[in-house]
């Protein structure tokens, strides 16, 4: 059984207009002839590339190629098919151990050997197995992994290393290139036997023009409180000092642990009496959080905005970030609240610890640790010298993270993989505008 596609666009370069637009929008290489080579993603949701790796799949199709991406069905495909990408449905589950999985395989099998792919891009734990697998059932010539963090990590349970280790240890034969995107993994893999060669890349890359541009006409300060209000449901604040806001964007489940922020909050009592906790997100624990602040004597200080489309909005008007999860590969969260020059509170874990500097760009917390958490926010609400300066040195910082950078990295990878060496690599030349200043 064949995976159902998309009606097929014949693999051209865009034209010299196109080309323009594109590389304005993304800072990526003009475009260049490599012939009609297709490319594949693969994913276990559509969604998946269109919140991460859009760009890449455009500056594929820049340099000619045709890209189709494998992932099982979802609304984000029609989006993705507006930007000419060849979309196919498969039935690929979260869990490993789905016997749905055995379809999906042998669906992507088939449909590999069809296509003859010149590389396979793939993603996400499960839908990177099967990709694997079938890349090398069909020959492909070059298999690209990108691990957006290993399920295996220091503190990980031992069910996660007995399950994943293993097997990512095994699927490192069959992958050319493994893409890391945090210290802690990418030294792991160094001892994977892949077939070419490990590789650090800073994150799927941030469009930091969404995040470092302002309100587009000024405000005097009356009117500013009031938008602060709004955005936050804050109560008119009856004490001398204004609110302080901690905003957290996270899905509410129990790997994001904000529990440990709003029992950090309860512990304060009345040092705490300006500071507002601001939840940006849904998930399945909202209502246990909502109990656990009532419990705590907390909840008028507790705010769930639900799931917002405003997020830049919302993290130049908040005072402080804040991500206390247990597992992270590299949180976008924190980069975003970098590129607005927020101060972050994060756990002292993977992935957050790559970004943040314990005292220097934010305040790093053990995981549950809520003495600590507590202190963290105090120390930033009273020292505003030191929120600012946070602040300042994160916006330098995510630079390297920003999607010029990223895309440059991506660029190289991608045209060896592509396996045209004997083509004359066209220089990246970077919008300034892009340029993350």
């Amino acid at each position: 059984m064949e995976p159902k596609a998309s009606k097929r666009q014949p693999a051209e370069s865009y034209d010299n207009k196109q080309n323009k637009r594109n590389n304005k929008r993304f800072g990526s290489i003009p475009a260049e002839d490599c012939g009609p080579v297709r490319v594949a993603f693969v994913a276990s949701i559509f969604g998946h590339f269109e919140s991460f790796h859009l760009p890449y799949m455009e500056l594929l199709q820049q340099k000619g190629c045709e890209v189709h991406a494998y992932a099982q069905p979802g609304e984000a495909r029609l989006r993705l098919e507006e930007k000419r990408i060849l979309c196919h449905d498969v039935p690929i589950q979260r869990s490993p151990l789905q016997m749905q999985n055995l379809a999906a395989l042998r669906m992507l099998t088939e449909s590999f050997k069809k296509e003859g792919f010149q590389f396979v891009h793939v993603h996400t734990p499960v839908a990177s197995i099967l990709g694997r697998i079938a890349a090398y059932r069909a020959g492909i010539p070059c298999t690209l992994y990108t691990a957006h963090g290993f399920h295996f990590f220091k503190g990980a349970p031992l069910v996660n290393w007995m399950l994943y280790y293993p097997l990512e240890r095994l699927m490192a034969r069959w992958t050319d290139v493994l893409i890391t995107i945090n210290s802690e993994d990418y030294t792991r893999a160094q001892k994977f036997s892949v077939r070419k060669k490990v590789i650090y890349v800073s994150g799927v890359g941030l469009d930091l023009q969404v995040y470092s541009s302002e309100r587009d006409h000024p405000e005097v300060e009356a009117e500013k409180a009031d938008r602060r209000r709004q955005l936050f449901d804050l109560p008119k604040s009856e004490h001398d000092e204004p609110p302080f806001v901690i905003l957290c964007v996270a899905e509410l489940n129990a790997n994001k642990n904000q529990k440990q922020l709003i029992e950090a909050l309860g512990q304060l009592g009345a040092r705490a009496a300006n500071i507002h906790l601001a939840f940006a997100g849904t998930g399945p624990l909202e209502q246990t959080l909502l109990e656990l602040a009532n419990r705590l004597g907390v909840s008028d200080r507790v705010h769930m905005l639900g799931y917002r489309r405003d997020i830049p909005e919302l993290l130049r008007a908040c005072d402080v970030a804040a991500l206390v999860s247990y597992r992270e590969g590299l949180p976008r969260a924190i980069m975003e609240a970098m590129a607005v020059g927020k101060p972050v509170i994060g756990t002292h874990i993977r992935g957050i610890r790559d970004l943040i500097e314990h005292e220097s760009t934010g305040m790093l917390v053990p995981v549950d640790d809520i003495v600590a958490t507590a202190k963290a926010f105090i120390q930033l609400r009273d020292d505003s010298a030191l929120t600012t300066a946070m602040g300042e040195t994160n916006k330098e910082s995510i630079i390297r993270y920003g999607l010029p950078a990223v895309l440059r990295e991506m660029d190289s990878i991608y045209i060896e993989a592509l396996n045209k060496e004997e083509r004359k690599r066209v220089p990246s030349e970077m919008q300034p505008s892009l340029s993350g200043d």
